[in-house]
């Protein structure tokens, strides 16, 4: 017959208690904190979305009322020829062409002209393109004349012949259309543009089309 030593009961001291609690506390402050980080990571990260989410909406404001000013402007003028030849510009076109914003980011008003060119001429590869025309320029708060909020936003609006003028000339407009580009640039990149086409039949001058680019 087997014999079996008799088993003595594990002994937990009162250090082992402790030390164990701590383990357990230690563990759970760290499940915690580790929470709490992610936390903040996903406010931190909704409040950025929203921040820019904000941002755009003023940039989108500022960009439509560039444009419904140079419309305005537009229908005082009798004769779209020295628009379109660049010989003429809007009473807004104070502002430089090479600004930084409040993030540090600067705008080039001249290569943006350009790169509205290429852009049109790839679109537009089967005859000569209609020319962009830096119109309208400056600060969005000098336009609305609230200067005392700041100038956060630039805002900028060019001018072109409409792509079925049969003339192919971009200096001379046939058709009474023109197409109006209004861009707004705010800080950490925030653009947004419009785009209309403009027209006068019997004198009046009226959007046709109205659109956001994107």
């Amino acid at each position: 017959m087997s014999h079996r030593e008799p088993t003595t009961p594990l002994e937990v001291s009162g250090g082992d208690r402790r030390g164990s609690a701590l383990l357990v506390t230690m563990l759970t402050a760290v499940l915690l904190s580790g929470l709490a980080g992610a936390l903040v990571v996903v406010l931190s990260t909704e409040e950025a979305v929203e921040a820019n989410h904000r941002r755009g909406v003023v940039a989108l404001y500022a960009a439509d009322g560039l444009l419904t000013d140079v419309v305005a402007e537009l229908a005082a003028v009798p004769d779209w020829q020295a628009v379109l030849n660049g010989l003429r510009r809007s009473t807004f076109s104070t502002g430089p062409l090479l600004v930084s914003l409040a993030d540090g980011s600067v705008i080039n008003l001249r290569q943006e002209t350009l790169d509205l060119q290429r852009v049109l001429e790839r679109a537009d590869e089967a005859r000569v393109s209609p020319q962009w025309r830096l119109y309208a320029w400056g600060w969005f708060a000098d336009l609305v004349h609230e200067t005392d909020r700041g100038r956060l936003v630039y805002v900028a609006a060019w001018i072109r012949d409409d792509l079925v003028d049969p003339d192919a000339d971009s200096g001379q407009d046939a058709t009474g259309r023109v197409v109006v580009r209004a861009t707004a640039f705010g800080p950490f990149r925030t653009r947004r543009a419009v785009e209309a086409a403009v027209g006068r039949e019997s004198g009046a001058v009226s959007v046709i089309a109205w659109g956001l680019v994107r």
